[in-house]
């Protein structure tokens, strides 16, 4: 039987591949004992390079990046692969024209948890290139959940909050209280859940009935995809 392995594009940023890896190990449920664990091969890209490619819109070159990574991890044996980052699912496309195995999408995981807890509109908070941006709402939307997002001042504040500190580690209760308020004012205009649809955010809130983690969801759905694949080996 060949085993199933995750393969998980990361790097971007170190804190959310932290997370992805803390998360694998405290959802994973199965194995032969208290110690057992899912496979994971990770490959770590340059944030830097990411970074300076976004700010200049040049979404090609981060798909190039991508793309490559996705490939050395087929080459290393995933058998399933997750792009760590929400913002980087803009070049999902172009990961998935690369390799020859599934790649799951944040996006549908989110999606379909939204829906599971009864709800079909939820508040997206994430960078100002997802925000402002189409290919996540439009995902979210053609799967039957419609978005709330925040307005251009509260996503100008997300984005720094997410850049300047988050991504490198840094942690503040007057962060924590701003992200509150956004989704609180999302909410206030329709919002049923929060999507917390950057994977830095889980440092800040917590996942609970009304807000959604997406980098738990998104392991979540990970884990699942592998539980498949080994069921039907």
């Amino acid at each position: 039987m060949i085993a199933s392995r995750i393969g998980l594009i990361g790097g971007l940023s170190w804190e959310s591949t932290a997370s992805y890896y803390k998360y694998f190990h405290e959802l994973y449920v199965g194995g032969d004992n208290e110690w057992s664990a899912p496979e994971i091969i990770i490959d770590s890209v340059d944030f830097g390079s990411i970074v300076a490619l976004q700010r200049v819109g040049d979404w090609s070159g981060t798909g190039a990046i991508v793309a490559d990574a996705g490939r050395r991890l087929e080459m290393a044996g995933a058998t399933v692969l997750g792009i760590g980052a929400n913002t980087m699912h803009v070049n999902y496309d172009d990961v998935c024209r690369a390799v020859s195995i599934p790649v799951v999408d944040v996006r549908d995981a989110v999606a379909r948890e939204v829906l599971a807890r009864g709800h079909d509109t939820v508040a997206l908070l994430g960078t100002k290139y997802l925000i402002d941006g189409s290919f996540y709402s439009d995902r979210l939307e053609h799967l039957g959940v419609r978005c709330v997002k925040p307005n251009d001042e509260q996503t100008e504040g997300l984005q720094t909050i997410i850049f300047n500190e988050l991504t490198k580690g840094i942690v503040t209760d007057a962060s924590r209280d701003y992200l509150t308020e956004v989704a609180t004012s999302c909410r206030e205009r329709g919002a049923q859940v929060v999507g917390l649809c950057c994977t830095e955010f889980g440092l800040l809130v917590a996942e609970s009935d009304n807000v959604i983690d997406s980098t738990r969801a998104h392991v979540r759905a990970l884990l699942a995809h592998a539980a498949s694949e080994a069921t039907n080996d």
